[in-house]
C-alpha cells in the first residue's frame, strides 16, 4: 500500500497554522490551554527537545490571538466560539532566535533583531537603551496600543545557556556568566510590566537555570511535574492509535508485520516518557519519523547534536545501569540543579534520558524511557570508554549486535564484543585488571578475614575478595557488557536474585532470554576452566528455567589479554563453545566516519 491519499506527517514542522491548513495529523491537545490560564498567571513547563514545545506555544499563539478557523473539530473549539471568549495581543519570543550567540554583543543584536519583528508585527516602533528596556517598553506599548492587556509567550528559554555551555570555547566560563545576566535582566522585566500582562506562558528543555535566570520572577508556577498535565506533550497510546490508524495500516503491511507485533514493536522503541510517574507517552518525533521512514531507528538521539551530553560524560566514571531504578524525591523532579552543577541523575533527567516511574508518595524511580534512550546512552557511554571509535563506529557494531541477538549467533556476538572492548582505554582497562589476589590488598583481606570470622578465615576472606574481584574487575567487564546489549536493544538487568543464586547479567531481548555469567580469569588458559564453571553453575542452580527461551551463556574475560577469552553457550538442547582467535582482540570496528 503507498502512502498516497494519507494525511500529511508534519515532521519538523513548528507552525500550528501551517499544520491545520495542510491538513497534517494533529493531535489535539487543545483541552491544555485553557488550563494553563487556570494554573496561574506566570506558568512553566519543562520538555526534553523535540516533544513538540514549538508547536505548543504556536498553539497558544493562535488561540489567544482568537484564530477560530485553525481550531474548527478541536476540543478548544467550544470555548472560543463563547461570548466569554475575548482574543488577546501576543508577544511570542522563539529564545532559539537569539541563541548561538559567540559573545555578548551578538546576543543583544539578536535580542534586538526579534523584538523588533514583533514590534513591526503590532505596529509599535521599538525603543529602549538594550534589550531589557525594549521587551519592557514593548510589552507597555503593544498592551496600550490595543487596549488589552497582554500574552507573553517564550518558547526555549534556556537555548542561549545551553547553547554556550555546549560550544567548547575558551572563554565560555565568563560567556555563560554574561549571557545568564543579560537574560535575568530581560526575563525581570515580565515582573516591571505585571499590570499590562494577561498571562505568561515560558517553555524549555531544563530547569538548570529556572531559578538563577528567574530570580526576578518568583512567582512562577512550574507545571512540568503536575499530574493533570501529564499527558500535555508527546503522544498517548490511545492517541497513537486513533491518530496514526491508517499510518499503522500502511506500515504493518509494507513491513509484512501484523498490527499487534508493529504496535508492540513501535512501544518498545519509542513509548515510555514519563513527566509524573503515571502517565506514558511516545516522543512525537521518533513516532513521527518512524512512519516516514518506516524503519526502527534511533531518531530521537541522531536528531540534534549529542555535544553537550558527551561533554558531561567526558572523563566521567559513569555506567549506563547505575541511573536504572535510583530513588529520588519529588523536590528532585521540580528542581534537579542549575546545569553546570547538578549530579549526573539530575543532568541525564533533565536532558531527557531518564524518566520518572511512581515509587509511591512522594519518591520515583529514575529508569530509561524506552529502548531508543536506553540505545542512545549506553552508545555515549560506550563512546566514552572506547575513545578509538565515534558515534557511527559504535552505533554500527550495536546494530551488528542486535542482529546477531536476534538470530542467536553467539559467536557473531562475542566477535563484536571483543572488537568493542579492544577499544577500551589503556587507563580503564589498568583499573579494572588491579589484581586484588597479591600484596598488601590480600594481606588486609586475610587479616580482616581472621579477625571478624575468629578462626573461619577461608570463607570470610575468600568473601571478600569476591566484594574487591567485582569492584575492581568483574564489575568494569559488566558495566561494558551491560552497556554493549542495551545499544543492541536488549533490556539488561544486572544481578538478578532468583530462588539457588544471583545472574550476573540478564539480556531481554522479546522472544529470547540470554542469561549470562561472567568470570574473570588470569589468562585464556585459566579462562576455559572459568567457562566450563559458569555454564555448569547456570545449569545446576536453575537460573534459565526461570525465564522464557533461555539462552544460557558463559563469558570469561583474560586479565593478561583484556578481552574475552572464552565462551560456552546452549541453545537447542546443545552446548557448545565458541572459537575464539587470539588476534580478533587487535581487530578494529569499521567506523563508517572514517571509511
Amino acid at each position: 500500500m503507498s502512502q498516497e491519499g494519507l494525511p500529511l506527517l508534519p515532521l519538523g514542522w513548528t507552525t500550528f497554522e501551517e499544520l491545520r491548513q495542510n491538513r497534517a495529523v494533529y493531535v489535539d491537545k487543545t483541552k491544555f490551554l485553557p488550563m494553563i490560564s487556570d494554573a496561574g498567571k506566570y506558568v512553566f513547563c519543562a520538555r526534553p527537545r523535540r516533544f513538540g514545545k514549538s508547536l505548543t506555544i504556536s498553539a497558544i499563539d493562535a488561540f489567544c490571538s482568537g484564530r477560530t478557523e485553525l481550531f474548527r473539530g478541536l476540543a478548544v473549539e467550544k470555548d472560543m466560539v463563547s461570548p466569554c471568549f475575548i482574543s488577546k495581543p501576543v508577544i511570542n519570543l522563539d529564545m532559539n532566535s537569539v541563541a548561538g550567540s559567540r559573545n555578548i554583543d551578538i546576543l543583544e543584536k539578536n535580542f534586538w533583531e526579534c523584538l523588533g519583528d514583533i514590534a513591526k508585527r503590532h505596529g509599535v516602533s521599538l525603543r529602549g537603551a538594550d534589550s531589557a528596556r525594549a521587551f519592557l517598553y514593548l510589552m507597555k506599548d503593544v498592551r496600550e496600543s490595543s487596549d488589552r492587556r497582554i500574552v507573553v509567550l517564550i518558547d526555549e528559554y534556556d537555548s542561549p545557556v545551553i547553547t554556550i555551555i555546549r560550544n567548547e570555547m575558551p572563554e565560555n566560563g565568563n560567556l555563560l556568566d554574561l549571557t545568564r545576566y543579560v537574560m535575568r535582566e530581560f526575563y525581570s522585566q515580565i515582573k516591571s510590566a505585571d499590570k499590562d500582562i494577561e498571562s505568561v506562558f515560558i517553555t524549555g528543555v531544563t530547569k538548570f537555570s529556572k531559578m538563577g535566570v528567574f530570580s526576578e520572577l518568583n512567582n512562577l508556577v512550574d507545571i512540568s511535574i503536575r499530574p493533570q498535565f501529564g499527558e500535555f506533550m508527546g503522544y498517548t497510546q490511545n492517541e497513537l492509535i486513533k491518530n496514526f490508524r491508517r499510518y499503522i495500516t500502511n506500515t504493518a503491511e509494507e513491513l509484512k508485520m501484523d498490527e499487534k507485533d508493529l504496535l508492540d514493536k513501535l512501544g518498545r522503541y519509542y513509548d515510555g516518557f514519563s513527566f509524573d510517574g503515571q502517565s506514558k507517552l511516545y516522543n512525537p518525533f521518533s513516532v513521527l519519523s518512524f512512519f516516514g521512514e518506516k524503519q526502527f531507528d534511533n531518531f530521537w538521539m541522531e536528531s540534534e547534536s549529542n555535544t553537550l551530553v558527551k561533554k558531561f560524560l567526558k572523563d566521567k566514571a559513569l555506567v549506563a545501569e547505575q541511573f536504572e531504578g535510583l530513588v529520588v524525591s519529588r523536590e528532585f523532579a521540580r528542581t534537579p540543579g542549575e546545569i553546570d552543577a547538578t549530579s549526573p541523575e539530575g543532568f541525564l533527567y533533565q536532558a531527557g534520558y531518564l524518566t520518572l516511574r511512581s515509587k509511591g508518595g512522594d519518591l520515583f524511580n529514575l529508569d530509561y524511557p524506552n529502548f531508543e534512550v536506553r540505545s542512545a546512552i549506553s552508545t555515549l557511554f560506550l563512546e566514552n570508554l572506547a575513545l578509538a571509535f565515534s558515534w557511527a563506529g559504535i552505533s554500527a557494531a550495536g546494530k551488528e549486535l542486535n542482529l546477531c541477538l536476534a538470530t542467536v549467533d553467539v559467536p557473531g556476538m562475542v566477535s563484536v564484543l571483543i572488537r568493542l572492548f579492544a577499544g577500551i582505554c589503556y587507563d580503564d582497562h589498568s583499573m579494572a585488571n588491579r589484581e586484588p589476589d597479591r600484596g598488601i590488598l590480600a594481606d588486609i583481606i586475610r587479616k580482616v578475614g581472621v579477625i571478624l570470622s575468629f578462626g573461619k578465615r577461608r570463607r570470610l576472606s575468600e568473601s571478600l575478595a569476591e566484594l574487591f574481584r567485582r569492584k575492581m574487575g568483574e564489575g568494569f567487564y559488566r558495566s561494558m557488557l551491560h552497556a554493549s546489549l542495551s545499544m543492541a536493544g536488549a533490556k539488561v538487568t544486572p544481578e538478578t536474585h532468583i530462588g539457588h543464586g544471583r545472574v550476573d547479567l540478564l539480556a531481554d531481548c522479546g522472544d529470547l532470554t540470554y542469561v549470562i555469567e561472567l568470570k574473570m580469569a588470569k589468562d585464556a588458559k585459566r579462562g576455559m576452566a572459568g567457562v566450563l564453571a559458569g555454564i555448569s553453575q547456570i545449569r545446576n542452580r536453575g537460573y534459565a528455567r526461570a525465564f522464557k527461551n533461555p539462552v544460557p551463556v558463559s563469558i570469561a574475560i583474560g586479565r593478561k589479554e583484556r578481552n574475552i577469552v572464552a565462551c560456552r553457550f546452549e541453545w537447542d538442547g546443545l552446548e557448545k563453545a565458541v572459537e575464539i582467535d587470539k588476534s580478533e582482540t587487535a581487530f578494529e570496528i569499521k567506523d563508517p566516519e572514517k571509511t
